[in-house]
Formats: C-alpha cells, sequence, structure tokens
C-alpha cells in the first residue's frame, strides 16, 4: 500500500469524512470528494480500514452486542434492586451492592434538599423506551389479532421464559445481520474494485509525475537564480 493511502485511512477513521480525510492526506480539495470515493472502494484500503476498526472497537469494546446489553439493563431493571420506599420514604441501595447492569440503569440519584438532609431520590432511564428499542430491533412488535404492536405469545407475562427468549433472539439477529451484510458488501464491492484501482492508481501516478516535474522546475529555477 501507497504511503498516502495508508495516511488517508488513518485520517478517515478520526471522524469518518471521506472528503476531510483526502484533503488532510494532501488531496486537492476540488478532488478530494472523488478521491475519498475512489480509494475507500480499493480492496487494500478496506482491508486496513477494517483492521483499524476492528483495533479502535477492541480498544473502546463499543460493539453492537454492547449497546444492546445496555438496552436491556434499562428495559429489565428491577427498582426495588435500587431501593426500597415506604410510608417512612425512599431508601437507596449501596451502590457498594449494586450489579453493574444495575447501575447502568441509573440516571439520577439525589440525597438532602428541600424535605430534609437525608431526603433520597432515585430516577432511571426510559424503561418503556429501552424495551420500544429492543422490540423494534428484535421484530418482538407485530401486526396480529391484538393489534399493530400485539406482543407474541413467548413474551406474554404468563410465560417466565420471555426476557431469555428475547435475549436469544438478539444474539440471534446481530449474528445473522452481520453475516448478511458480509456478503451483500463483499458481492458488490469484489467486481469494482479492480477497476476502480486500475483508474485510480493512473490518475494518481499522473498527478504525482506532475508535481515531480513542477518540484524540478522550481529547483532548477531556484538555482539559477541563485
Amino acid at each position: 500500500m501507497r504511503e498516502r493511502h495508508r495516511r488517508f485511512v488513518l485520517e478517515y477513521i478520526i471522524d469518518l469524512n471521506g472528503r476531510a480525510a483526502a484533503e488532510r492526506t494532501g488531496y486537492a480539495p476540488g478532488k478530494a470528494g472523488a478521491r475519498a470515493w475512489e480509494l475507500l472502494h480499493r480492496a487494500d484500503v478496506q482491508e486496513m480500514l477494517q483492521a483499524e476498526l476492528k483495533a479502535r472497537e477492541e480498544r473502546t469494546r463499543v460493539t453492537g452486542d454492547r449497546v444492546i446489553h445496555e438496552y436491556a439493563c434499562i428495559a429489565f431493571i428491577d427498582p426495588s434492586r435500587i431501593a426500597s420506599w415506604g410510608p417512612e420514604g425512599v431508601t437507596l441501595v449501596s451502590s457498594e451492592r449494586m450489579s453493574a447492569d444495575d447501575k447502568a440503569a441509573v440516571k439520577r440519584i439525589s440525597v438532602g434538599g428541600r424535605k430534609g438532609a437525608r431526603a433520597q431520590r432515585f430516577e432511571l432511564h426510559d424503561k418503556l423506551a429501552a424495551l420500544d428499542a429492543l422490540g423494534r430491533f428484535t421484530g418482538v412488535f407485530t401486526r396480529g389479532k391484538g393489534g399493530r404492536n400485539a406482543v407474541p405469545d413467548y413474551a406474554s407475562p404468563e410465560n417466565r421464559d420471555w426476557r431469555d427468549e428475547l435475549r436469544r433472539r438478539i444474539q440471534k439477529m446481530i449474528e445473522q445481520k452481520a453475516a448478511a451484510l458480509a456478503e451483500v458488501l463483499a458481492a458488490r464491492k469484489i467486481a469494482a474494485m479492480k477497476e476502480l484501482e486500475r483508474k485510480a492508481e493512473g490518475e494518481e501516478e499522473k498527478e504525482e509525475e506532475a508535481a515531480g516535474e513542477k518540484a524540478a522546475e522550481e529547483t532548477a529555477e531556484k538555482s539559477g537564480a541563485g
């Protein structure tokens, strides 16, 4: 891979803006968009790009599984694991006794205020919004006798295993979507990549030759002036 192409990849993963990355790499602003499109369709650029994104994913651990897991923490939280309450008010559970999943569902906790120094309050992230996101992602909400958003039998309150079933469906869909996407992208790109590479190589060589000639002329002019 050419050094310039390698630098383009490193610039691209900063903000995933192809045009801006091409400009920062040194391509002319007027051609930066076209150059970015061509480079992103090169096999070697894609290979390095995917490797860099994978490395960043491993460093940050931001994956589809993690996003879904965070939604599940919010959707399936039991408030009694956060606090107990009664006529005397609310008593928060110590954070040391809470699991990481339960902590992820907490939006806000406050102690004290107008109701007294010992007043305790807590607020969770939107449980219904999280359930809706999971339902739309997994296809749990379907058209049926119960209406547009009918809930399938396995998710009914009578079935104690509906949460496990939902988690299994989430994992299965993640795997299926990833595999299908990979196949589609591969089928679309392979045929076009070689032709794009050939054209891009020719144009870039011309640009480099022109830049070299210009640099040589400037050097000759400076030598003559000296």
